[in-house]
């Protein structure tokens, strides 16, 4: 991906709908991808938003209040006007030069598609290139509309999600636009299954050498030498479960070794093992083990280790976990 393109899209996105000149105006940027925003305003927009153009891709919109009524233009054609529901999501080229008049407050979840995105994720699964997206501007998509409330979740909480997740989420969006709005039904190739052994060794290691650190999801395909698409879908069927997911669990895994060989305050243990800070530890550690970590911890190492110190092989050396693996034919067991 390229940052610098990516802030260029939203510089020219700004510019064109005239945020500036708005005082209530307000555009929420996320941590963990350049690829969506929220986007704001008590008011409406001042004049017709300038269609700048831009690379191959797309603008899909997803409206989380009710528009009373919207004009949208692609070129100087108006292709829809009238009122759109929350949950109305309108899939723009941005080589038509999209543009729209609106003089109503707005509350709008704003995604960024590239057609590399795109691309991707038909080539993984053996389908044809898709373009155009098509979708009736402003009709109601619910699955859309509730993936897009994540994505507004980490925006609004951002300690409450990861990285590796928000990725999860963009890449389930792009299969839906490939399948739904490019009318290519999705099925997983016969010929593909899991990880191989080596993959396995090679993801496994990456994450866990990166358990306190923002993975992003396509650093873990390109250490196995594969697409963001057939990584994901690889993985799942080989660990049962998504990357997100057995990343946290290892990271909690982490944190009860720490636990039980030092006494570190649970603040920094958090730190050290990837979370947010301790109410992200507290969480993830009770939905998996069903107590607090504290409580945990109190239970289960009576003798610790001297005040504040570490043992030497705690970052050093592998430890063993309830979630180790063999590979055996491809595939791992636990």
């Amino acid at each position: 991906m390229h940052t610098d393109r990516v802030s260029a899209f939203w510089d020219l996105f700004s510019e064109g709908m005239h945020l500036k000149e708005m005082p209530s105006a307000k555009l929420s940027r996320s941590q963990y991808s350049p690829l969506f925003c929220r986007v704001q305003a008590d008011e409406g927009l001042p004049e017709i938003t300038r269609g700048s153009g831009g690379p191959s891709g797309y603008m899909v919109a997803v409206q989380l209040t009710e528009i009373s009524y919207i004009e949208q233009f692609l070129g100087k054609k108006q292709v829809s006007h009238g009122s759109y529901p929350i949950g109305g999501v309108s899939a723009l080229n941005l080589q038509e030069r999209p543009a729209i008049a609106l003089g109503n407050p707005f509350d709008t979840l704003v995604l960024h598609v590239t057609q590399t995105a795109l691309d991707e994720v038909a080539y993984a699964h053996r389908m044809p290139r898709v373009e155009p997206l098509v979708w009736p501007f402003g009709h109601f998509d619910p699955v859309v509309y509730n993936l897009g409330q994540t994505l507004v979740a980490s925006l609004v909480q951002p300690n409450y999600a990861s990285k590796i997740f928000v990725d999860h989420v963009l890449h389930a969006l792009n299969c839906h636009f490939v399948c739904s709005y490019g009318s290519v039904r999705i099925s997983t190739p016969r010929s593909r299954g899991g990880l191989s052994a080596q993959q396995i060794r090679r993801a496994t290691d990456f994450l866990e050498g990166n358990l306190d650190g923002n993975i992003d999801l396509q650093q873990v395909a390109e250490v196995c030498e594969l697409s963001v698409s057939h990584f994901a879908r690889a993985f799942k069927q080989t660990f049962h479960k998504p990357p997100y997911k057995w990343l946290i669990e290892r990271r909690v895994d982490r944190a009860k070794h720490l636990m039980m060989t030092s006494r570190l305050p649970l603040a920094d243990i958090a730190i050290r093992c990837g979370f947010a800070d301790q109410s992200a530890l507290n969480r993830s550690f009770r939905r998996i083990h069903g107590v607090a970590p504290g409580t945990w911890r109190r239970n289960t190492t009576p003798e610790r280790i001297g005040p504040g110190r570490v043992r030497e092989d705690d970052f050093c050396a592998p430890y063993e976990s309830s979630h180790n693996y063999r590979a055996h034919s491809g595939a791992a067991t636990f």
